[in-house]
């Protein structure tokens, strides 16, 4: 057999060694911190003695909770104004809940389900409103274009916004879910140096060093993160270490002009990992929540290397010019084993999948609008105008041999198949918009958002030039807002999705043939409000979305867009200050999904999610602080016709947060238990009727200690 040589992997694939070498350093995501209650309002006065009386202007702090963000309209937008439901999860709310992970922080958002199995890529899918996230179209960083096949670092990251609904109007062509959209951190504007060390009970080691500075009088500033940890897990055989560091900086070399750069890269290997089984009749072979079902030779190394750069001109108070760009390069190398045929007594066939060499998706990414407002007469206009282009080229070669039989309750170990009949996955991408939006207020009362944005992609496949495909289709979204007194903001909108429909099933008469724009609408109604000057926040949005639906005609047997799939939901947020001490927040969404001609709930869809938290200072003891988190989730179907299904569960973590000074440092103590009660449960899993299924467990109890020193 004549074997295509995969390309030579860039230089550039080698730079996260280079970057990190001789950094022995990591950890987590660093926080602005804020003082606690507790130390605010402390006092002493003697009994023959009056102190003044403390006036303090401005909001009341509320944990965890932002004002703005760029993720729906293209300019930074308070979020109590935008006609979109947005969740934002703060750097304080990571660098509490020691969040490692994209999938850890997202957790607190209802809207957000874990989807399939995080172990065999090593990187965790999940979904949006109940429908799947595109790891090409669906994710940002700074609101341009990131490849998701690789498990994103966070440490350098001071926020995660959730952008909720078709989101076309924003990114481009995308599921209708939503987006998911990563904040870099920026300079601090004087020396700032901190560790951070982190220990847990599976035995990971964790740790990092952030440096930052403006000099130059304020015209030049710089962040260094570095990173480093080796983890394990609750499964056996299921850890890895990773390498990260990045630095971001930001020159002005005049009042109206700043230019920003960032680059970064990471360097993980991790062994591949599975829960238990689930015979081709749906019984789980539960085997206990350590057991990994993959062989100990399973694993996948990923590297990642980003750069951007970007200018803000600053024409007036009213007109600003955005420009940025960037590129990504990111390559996964696996050897990974998975079941099928499960038998009632065990018995299955091994099969796998290996890689020749790396896998890679390199993309390029840029933007650039103009921003500003302006009058006509008694109206206000805020308006953006723009383009964005985007496009990622991948290549690679895998192979999947049988490893042989074995059998769940005896796990024998096999040798690494022979690779056979290697297959060529070669494709580029390429999208371009353009986009405009006009905010009309009339008067305090009223408001009107129209947005339009064209859009093209194109996609060649060199190895088969029939399944090309290039497509060009408007999206427009309108949002009316109705403001009826100070701080109750309430908004109707409608918007359009678009996104990539791929390919016809190999069953149908038109078989692998594009099938060109898949097509979704939102409706979605909803209210904002602030009480008790911002001391309480909260959001209620109602929604419907319907997307185009692929099937196979009875007929014909052509395969194409003829049925629909809708989703209606109710999400819910309030947070608030329900004493000078203690802080409290909650969170739900409540989802109908169906395929609306068969009636059937679609796979990975949760009816419904729940998330508490809360945070109490304790006074008599300043400084410290003891937290609490709750999640219940409901069941979700493993395929597409309601023959499996995982439980519903709830998980509870407590922990306690402790700040002092001592010798002119500032220390942070925590330590936090996840799901103290141990709950038992199956987070997601992938289910084929008649051949096998896996599951993947929730993590059970454990704790995590971390020190944070800043300097």
């Amino acid at each position: 057999m004549i074997k295509r040589k995969l390309r030579k992997p860039s230089s550039s694939r080698h730079l996260p060694a280079v970057v990190l070498s001789g950094c022995g350093l990591a950890a987590t995501s660093l926080l602005a911190q804020t003082t606690p209650a507790s130390e605010s309002t402390e006092t002493s006065a003697s009994s023959d003695a009056t102190l003044p009386a403390l006036v303090v202007t401005g909001k009341p702090t509320v944990l965890y909770h932002a004002q703005s963000s760029s993720a729906a309209l293209f300019a930074d937008t308070p979020l109590i104004e935008t006609p979109f439901s947005v969740g934002v999860y703060t750097e304080e709310l990571i660098e509490d809940q020691r969040a490692f992970t994209l999938k850890e922080v997202l957790e607190n958002d209802p809207s957000v389900a874990i989807q399939m199995p995080g172990g065999f890529y090593g990187n965790q899918t999940l979904g949006l409103r109940g429908f799947q996230m595109s790891n090409f179209n669906g994710y940002r960083i700074d609101g341009l274009p990131m490849i998701q096949t690789v498990a994103p670092y966070l440490d350098d990251k001071s926020r995660v916004e959730v952008l909720k609904g078709p989101a076309a109007l924003r990114f481009g062509f995308m599921p209708p879910g939503g987006a998911i959209n990563l904040v870099r951190k920026r300079p601090t504007e004087d020396l700032s140096t901190s560790l951070q060390f982190d220990v847990d009970t599976f035995g990971s080691l964790y740790s990092q060093l952030d440096v930052s500075d403006t000099v130059k009088d304020g015209t030049f500033g710089y962040r260094l993160v570095l990173a480093a940890d080796e983890f394990d897990s609750f499964y056996d055989n299921a850890g890895g270490d990773r390498r990260m560091g990045s630095l971001f900086t930001e020159w002005k070399p005049t009042e109206v002009l700043t230019l920003w750069s960032s680059v970064g890269a990471q360097d993980l290997t991790r062994n591949g990992y599975y829960g238990p089984m689930v015979t081709s009749t749906g019984r789980v072979l539960d085997t206990g929540v350590k057991t990994n079902i993959m062989q100990d030779w399973t694993r996948n190394d990923q590297e990642i290397f980003d750069a951007a750069i970007g200018a803000d001109i600053q024409f007036n108070e009213d007109w600003k010019l955005r420009a940025s760009i960037n590129y990504q390069d990111t390559s996964r190398d696996s050897r990974l084993t998975f079941p099928y045929s499960v038998q009632e007594n065990g018995d299955f066939t091994e099969g796998s999948l290996l890689t020749d060499e790396p896998f890679t998706w390199e993309s390029w990414g840029g933007s650039i609008h103009l921003e500003g407002n302006f009058e006509t007469g008694s109206l206000k206009h805020d308006v953006v105008v723009g383009a964005q282009y985007f496009n990622y080229d991948t290549y690679g070669e895998r192979s999947s041999p049988t490893v042989g039989s074995n059998n769940a309750y005896e796990l024998n170990p096999l040798p690494v198949p022979t690779p056979v009949s290697w297959r060529v996955i070669d494709f580029q991408y390429k999208e371009m918009g353009f986009f405009a939006t006009d905010t009309v207020k009339f008067n305090e009362t009223w408001s009107f958002l129209f947005g339009g944005r064209f859009g093209r992609y194109e996609n060649t496949y060199p190895s088969d030039p029939a399944s090309d495909d290039t497509v060009n289709d408007w999206s427009p979204t309108v949002a009316l807002m109705y403001s009826p007194i100070e701080k109750v903001h309430t908004y109707l909108t409608y918007t359009k999705g678009l996104q990539d429909g791929g390919f016809a099933r190999r069953a149908a008469s038109n078989a692998y043939e594009p099938l060109g724009v898949q097509e979704s609408e939102q409706l979605e109604l909803g209210v904002k409000t602030e009480w008790y000057d911002g001391r309480f926040s909260g959001e209620l949005s109602v929604f419907q979305i319907e997307q185009d639906q692929a099937t196979l005609d009875p007929v014909t047997s052509v395969d194409s867009f003829n049925e629909v799939q809708r989703h209606r939901g109710v999400e819910l947020a309030l947070r608030g200050k329900l004493t000078e001490h203690w802080q409290a927040g909650l969170s739900t969404m409540l989802l109908d999904a169906e395929q609306v001609d068969s009636g059937l709930t679609p796979q990975y869809v949760p009816e419904y999610q729940v998330n508490l938290w809360s945070v109490l200072d304790i006074p008599v003891i300043p400084g410290l602080a003891l937290t609490g988190n709750v999640r219940f989730v409901d069941k979700q179907y493993l395929d597409q016709s309601e023959q499996f299904a995982t439980d519903r569960y709830s998980v509870v973590d407590i922990g306690a947060r402790y700040r002092f000074k001592a010798a002119d440092t500032d220390w942070t103590l925590r330590l936090n238990v996840q799901n103290v009660l141990d709950e038992r449960y199956y987070e997601s899993g992938e289910y084929y009727s008649g051949d096998a299924g896996y599951l993947a467990y929730g993590a059970p109890i454990a704790a995590t200690f971390s020190v944070k020193v800043e300097f």
